[in-house]
């Protein structure tokens, strides 16, 4: 398999905003392992005031290729149908490599009494291993929930004879089911379970709807402005972040409730909003190599991810973590049976 056959015919856009995103968690993993202040460091702040939140936006827009908004108008079965089909899907790209690596990790390392323990501290603290391909999961799991929800919203008014054109038209607008996911999610949030990771949706979920809804509104075209001014924000924020402090937010005014509430999560956006501008000039360049490079690496991500960790005190910093979980990466993607359990690709 050569290189240009592991870079498939996908969007570039994404798949560059990936590559950058997870150039960003290796740098920002070997500031953290570099200084025993590292949450002083403004490189830090910088850099884990979003990029996780990040993480889960672009899991969004990914599936938002394949979301259809038009299935709740079809039927309670079409939905229920289509809501399994993504969750086998994500059980085999990310709940297998999560099971995989935790497992391998627990072979290595030895962090539990058994394979079977780790696995259960896996669940209940999944800081513990790849949270975030748990993460991803259920809100892929929730995602297919709304849907569901919706078709049988149509339904009720169906059965009672209350259903017009209008109401099938509204509900089959993706803006408006992930406006209306967002805001049901909002109002319920914070009686998320915690069992089995649950509470990851808590934080991360409205990530996922937004990326959801960015990419179906706007395919990755978007004026460079709303990027300028997402970065005038982001950097009078972000002086005052620290990821151990209460609502993340040291900063000598003092902030009312509602501000402290919505402090990260502003700063996340905007945040975004820079990465997003970035993206977009980056996959508008000419910068042929460059391009290949971060598609390479987005598409390889989960690997470099679970692999980069292995090589963080290696010289010349950065460069050894990032390349060699690369290209680790890449062998690794050549073998089937470990592609699927450690890559998640069938």
């Amino acid at each position: 398999m050569t290189i240009a056959g592991v870079i498939k015919k996908r969007d570039s856009f994404l798949d560059i905003a990936k590559g950058l995103a997870i150039i960003l968690v290796v740098i920002g993993h070997v500031i953290q392992g570099s200084s025993e202040h590292f949450d002083d460091l403004m490189g830090f702040k910088m850099i884990y005031s979003f990029h996780m939140p990040l993480f889960i936006f672009l899991s969004g827009a990914v599936a938002a290729i394949s979301f259809d908004a038009k299935v709740a108008t079809r039927g309670l079965r079409p939905a229920v149908l289509m809501a399994w089909g993504k969750i086998q899907k994500a059980f085999f790209r990310l709940l297998i490599p999560f099971i995989a690596w935790c497992v391998l990790n627990q072979l290595i390392f030895h962090h539990a009494n058994s394979v079977w323990s780790a696995l259960g501290l896996a669940f209940r603290r999944p800081d513990t291993a790849l949270w975030f391909l748990l993460a991803i999961f259920y809100c892929v799991a929730l995602t297919g929930l709304f849907q569901i929800l919706f078709a049988l919203i149509l339904w009720a008014l169906e059965y009672f004879r209350m259903r017009r054109d209008r109401v099938c038209r509204l509900f089959s607008g993706p803006i408006f089911q992930v406006t209306l996911m967002i805001l049901i999610w909002w109002s319920i949030k914070d009686h998320t379970p915690y069992g089995a990771g649950l509470a990851l949706l808590k934080p991360y979920f409205i990530y996922y709807a937004l990326g959801l809804g960015f990419y179906k509104f706007t395919q990755g075209q978007f004026p460079i402005g709303y990027s300028i001014l997402g970065g005038v924000v982001f950097f009078m924020l972000v002086p005052f972040w620290a990821r151990t402090a209460q609502f993340q937010y040291v900063g000598p005014i003092v902030l009312p409730d509602t501000g402290l509430y919505f402090y990260a999560g502003i700063l996340a956006i905007s945040g975004i909003w820079i990465f997003l501008g970035c993206t977009r000039m980056i996959t508008l360049s000419k910068v042929g190599f460059l391009k290949n490079f971060l598609i390479l690496c987005g598409q390889l991500s989960l690997g470099i991810y679970a692999i980069h960790y292995f090589f963080l005190a290696y010289s010349p910093k950065i460069l050894v973590p990032l390349c060699v979980s690369l290209l680790i990466s890449y062998l690794l993607n050549k073998i089937p049976v470990i592609r699927t359990l450690f890559l998640g690709e069938r």
